[in-house]
């Protein structure tokens, strides 16, 4: 059956609104990725206990953690890219990025967490799919998961090496280690110009676990995000065809990436996702 939820710092940096927020809107499974502006990644271990004592006594199950990880220059000289960071400095030296794949998979044990997201690194590359299907930190990271039994889902991030659905597919084809998923990010792709279809579906099905869901439209050439439901994105006709893949386990969390009245757009898009799920075959 699939499972709704939400990112819980797109309802509120105070985690008390944001369960309650979920609870009122029969909503029960989280995604983290800060609480109090603070990214998780950089949390204490008391920090970490407490939240998951919150969580639990709320019944919230935590689905999945929404990490920086890779979300990083590869090389020292790359140029910026401007993206959203989320406090995580994306210029760490190798050893820096090495001890913060290893807290995240601390951390995430503690917290019960069977599922990351993951990115492809900051910029653009050539044969990118490829290119980080290879990446020694990528397979470090494959490692440490298989040892603490963690799925890693990289997410389809516009700012992000592997963003399109040529990279996706070359990156799945080259890094075949079944702990490596596809988070996939519809907007991401709309926002690209790519068509989300049947062939690219069928082609991704048996990585595909987790899907985010946020809408926008196109005002004088800027993005302008808005609650699911009310923005350019044919939802409906998008999830019939993930719905015919037959996964009956997917996940689908919203995001809303709202600058104001942040509560309002989170209930406004759970509402209109449940909608759009519940109207699907699993």
């Amino acid at each position: 059956m699939y499972k709704v939820g939400i990112n819980f710092d797109e309802i509120s940096d105070d985690l008390g609104v944001a369960i309650k927020t979920m609870k009122e809107c029969g909503v029960q499974y989280g995604e983290l990725r800060t609480v109090n502006q603070k990214n998780f990644v950089f949390w204490t271990d008391d920090e970490v206990a407490a939240f998951k004592q919150e969580a639990d006594a709320a019944g919230i199950e935590l689905i999945a953690a929404a990490t920086p990880l890779f979300k990083w220059y590869v090389n020292a000289d790359d140029p910026d890219v401007e993206h959203d960071s989320f406090g995580f400095n994306p210029r760490l030296d190798e050893a820096g990025k090495r001890q913060v794949i290893e807290r995240t998979f601390a951390i995430a044990t503690a917290l019960s967490l069977p599922r990351l997201r993951i990115f492809s690194g900051l910029g653009r590359a050539e044969n990118a799919g490829a290119v980080f299907a290879q990446d020694s930190l990528l397979e470090y990271a494959l490692e440490l998961a298989g040892k603490h039994d963690i799925d890693l889902f990289i997410e389809n991030e516009p700012v992000c090496c592997v963003h399109d659905k040529k990279q996706i597919v070359e990156l799945l084809a080259n890094q075949e280690n079944p702990r490596l998923k596809l988070w996939l990010d519809i907007a991401n792709l709309v926002e690209l110009d790519e068509e989300i279809d049947d062939e690219f579906l069928a082609t991704v099905a048996d990585r595909l676990g987790y899907v985010h869901v946020k809408d926008f439209v196109m005002q004088n050439g800027q993005k302008v995000y808005l609650p699911t439901g009310e923005g350019q994105i044919d939802y409906p006709t998008i999830l019939a065809r993930i719905d015919k893949l037959g996964l009956a386990d997917l996940i689908f969390t919203v995001e809303t990436h709202a600058k104001t009245d942040k509560i309002g757009a989170s209930v406004t898009s759970l509402k209109a996702t449940k909608e759009l799920v519940s109207a699907l075959g699993a």
